[in-house]
């Protein structure tokens, strides 16, 4: 007969698993994108720990690529913060998108899953949690999973990138592409989800066309909203 202490241990192992059971699709991207982040960080003259510590610290692949680009050519650090706050400005949105279904966690909970956040994980969670009462082991699982993996990425490009000289020679553009595409798909469920996915990608594009390369995602994704809220309130 199993005692309490032990059922609630199964379950917590249980929660454990599912977390990174949930996260498993992606991860595959984030050790590409992770490499290919930190062989850039070499070839660009960051010194290899100050790589992963960016990794560890600051946690945002886009950002990340851009900044040690713009440190590479010597940007003033004042600029450098401004773009990777532009470009992680979304988030902004995302989280706001969460909210309903954080509400159970303690204020430093959410701030601590805050931390953690991205693209994938917010994709992954806006899709299970309004259907599944997901527990804060498996919730914060997910997100460790991934920064721990991103982190172990970043180390295994520094390695690479000590030797490579070549970025392009592991063909790794495909993959953050794939992984969105992959995660958008199954939120696609009506036409009003449809309509926003249409409008943000053909928003994202016509921003960068118009020469607001770190404002087009930001842009986009409020257009995106806009028009979704429009169209459900027409529909309603």
């Amino acid at each position: 007969m199993s005692t309490p202490d032990t059922h609630s241990q199964s379950s917590w192992w249980r929660d454990i698993f599912r977390g990174i059971g949930i996260t498993l699709p992606v991860l595959a991207v984030y050790v590409a994108v992770g490499m290919a982040y930190g062989v850039l960080a070499v070839d660009s003259g960051i010194p290899p720990w100050l790589a992963v510590l960016m990794s560890a610290m600051v946690y945002a692949g886009t950002a990340q690529l851009v900044g040690v680009q713009m440190i590479a050519l010597s940007s003033p650090p004042l600029s450098i913060i401004i773009t990777a706050a532009v470009i992680n400005a979304r988030f902004f949105v995302m989280a706001s998108a969460l909210v309903p279904y954080l509400r159970h966690l303690t204020w430093w909970q959410r701030l601590l899953y805050g931390v953690q956040m991205t693209d994938a994980t917010f994709a992954l969670h806006i899709s299970r949690l309004p259907h599944a009462n997901a527990s804060r082991t498996e919730i914060f699982t997910t997100n460790v999973a991934g920064h721990i993996v991103w982190i172990g990425a970043t180390i295994a490009g520094v390695v690479v990138g000590q030797t490579a000289n070549n970025l392009e020679a592991f063909a790794i553009d495909f993959a953050m592409p794939a992984m969105f595409i992959g995660l958008l798909v199954p939120l696609v469920r009506g036409r009003s989800q449809l309509l926003v996915a249409l409008a943000a990608g053909a928003g994202t594009l016509v921003f960068h066309a118009a020469g607001l390369a770190f404002w087009a995602i930001l842009l986009a994704t409020l257009t995106g909203l806009v028009i979704g809220w429009g169209a459900d309130r027409w529909a309603k």
